[in-house]
């Protein structure tokens, strides 16, 4: 039996459940089916969500009920830096973390939940769900329909399809299919992780003083980053008393041994922290999974000629430390609804091709500058007081160039994102610039002998120093935007120089084109000091 959709989406997982909850919502009576190889969600990875991807779901999906009444909501990210010997209790390491729940909400989500959850009301709305597995995908050419076959309780059926969604996760059937993955060979990182029942509550951790010092915020909601030299261990809640536990690590690091991708090697590399161990002291494992390699880009992504697109895993990955992956789910499933929009609706198949040109090289773009924020950086990772601006410089950034522009619509208005796109050698240039001095400062304080000097006995609240926070997402100026990030790489610029014991040249403030062209930071380059080892006014919780 043979059956002709308009769209087919192939996965249903979070991107796969999204994107066609999206499109009955905003194309009513275009016929939608989606193809799920398992008939049972499952524990996933990918459970920490941030403030795009959550203002998606909220705003263009309308699951506020769904999430508040069934997930976490999310208490930021918090982090916690150790000794060198790795043997510090909790309560003494170095914090990094809100005091209350962010302005901008975000959630930690049971995937097998929400999906279970989301597949249903797909049904029920009238997206055609099947279950099975696809094969012999054969894309269209020339303006023809996409075929493929779907097999259930052993029943095989033939399909076709004006447009197909690859929403298959890291098994990329287009991807596969037409040969576009590309390795990311400059970030070479592994993870494993797995979820545990009966972890030790992090609030009902340490003395009084520990609970007090955060005003007694709910830390076992925050995405808890135990960051080390070379790699981080992630302990997220996703609810009923479940907390998914993982490392990441980078494959050049010293501490790196491929045993960390095997069940008993994970357990083991967990054990060799005091402050992880006491937390798993008790805990049972439910499952385990791992990548021996998690980056990776793709040639092509949408493709509005052939009718063709990738949502979620099955379009590229950069690296979970910030948790950007859902955010991606959010600007594929928006460009390629607008893309379904447009060629269902009538439009002259030039104009969806030239509209999914402009989508695809944002992506690729913004997939791009994502990287950039871990490339090299994870020898920064353990160093609490580079670590602290770096943190602090990535979050502006995110809320001053991304998380507003989406608030705004800005991705879905072409000359918007023409004007974005010309500023990316900027950019880039600046990201790039950026991350190069967050590791020269890094080595500077390891060549000194100071790398963990701060690692210990210190708190400090980020956010607090970020004043547009609550006007993000607002009407505002171009060019207090502008001003803010200008500001922003200045203060990031100074800080790591005081922290390097070097000069910040002729007292001048750097422009845009001093950090572009890397005039800004000549004197880190050109200068050899010893740098202090609590530069001033650096210490502490006088940086809040």
């Amino acid at each position: 039996m043979k059956t002709d959709f308009d769209v087919a989406i192939l996965g249903g997982g979070l991107a796969g459940n999204l994107l066609a909850r999206q499109i009955h919502r905003g194309l009513p009576g275009v016929r939608v089916a989606m193809f799920e190889r398992a008939r049972r969600p499952s524990f996933k990875v990918g459970e920490a969500t941030v403030e795009l991807f959550t203002n998606y779901m909220l705003r263009r999906l309308g699951l506020s009920t769904l999430l508040y009444e069934t997930q976490l909501p999310k208490n930021g990210l918090r982090f916690f830096f150790d000794a060198a010997t790795r043997d510090a209790r909790l309560e003494d390491m170095t914090e990094m973390g809100s005091m209350s729940l962010p302005y901008h909400p975000s959630f930690q989500i049971d995937r097998m939940r929400l999906e279970t959850e989301l597949l249903r009301l797909n049904g029920a709305s009238g997206v055609d769900v099947r279950f099975g597995t696809v094969s012999d995908l054969v894309l269209g050419a020339a303006g023809e329909p996409h075929r493929f076959v779907a097999e259930s309780d052993g029943k095989t059926h033939a399909h076709t399809a004006r447009w197909v969604i690859d929403a298959s996760g890291r098994t990329s059937l287009i991807a596969k299919h037409k040969g576009l993955r590309q390795p990311t060979k400059g970030h070479s990182v592994a993870a494993a992780w797995g979820r545990f029942e009966n972890v030790l509550d992090v609030d009902d951790y340490g003395d009084s003083a520990f609970r007090e010092r955060v005003r007694y915020t709910a830390r076992r909601l925050s995405t808890i980053h135990f960051a080390y030299e070379g790699y981080w261990i992630w302990f997220i809640p996703i609810g009923r008393g479940v907390v998914s536990v993982g490392v990441v690590i980078d494959k050049t690091s010293p501490r790196y041994r491929s045993a960390i991708t095997q069940q008993d090697g994970f357990l083991a590399f967990l054990r060799e922290h005091a402050a992880t161990a006491r937390l798993l002291e008790n805990a049972d494992l439910l499952d385990f999974q791992a990548y021996g390699q998690i980056a990776y880009g793709s040639k092509r992504i949408v493709d509005g000629r052939e009718r063709w697109g990738c949502t979620g895993e099955s379009a590229a990955f950069t690296d979970p430390f910030y948790s950007p992956g859902s955010d991606f789910i959010a600007l594929a499933n928006d460009f390629l609804a607008d893309l379904l929009a447009r060629d269902l609706g009538g439009a002259e198949p030039s104009d969806v091709a030239a509209h999914a040109d402009l989508y695809e090289e944002y992506l690729q773009y913004r997939y791009r500058a994502n990287l950039l924020l871990y490339e090299g950086q994870y020898p920064v990772l353990g160093c609490y007081p580079v670590m602290r601006v770096k943190w602090e410089f990535d979050i502006q950034c995110y809320y001053d160039l991304w998380l507003h522009a989406y608030m705004q619509d800005h991705h879905l208005q072409p000359e918007r994102l023409r004007a974005d796109l010309r500023e990316r050698t900027f950019v880039l240039s600046a990201l790039e610039r950026f991350a190069q001095m967050f590791a020269t400062t890094t080595d500077r304080l390891r060549d000194a002998g100071a790398y963990h000097a701060r690692n210990l006995g210190e708190f400090g609240e980020p956010l607090e120093r970020i004043g547009c926070v609550k006007h993000v997402g607002l009407p505002m100026p171009e060019e207090e935007t502008r001003e803010r990030i200008l500001g922003c790489f200045r203060a990031a610029r100074q800080r790591c120089f005081d922290l390097a014991g070097v000069r910040g040249g002729d007292g001048a403030a750097p422009s845009f084109a001093d950090f572009v062209t890397g005039r800004a930071f000549v004197p880190m380059t050109t200068q050899v000091a010893t740098p202090p080892r609590r530069a001033e006014g650096m210490a502490g919780a006088s940086l809040s």
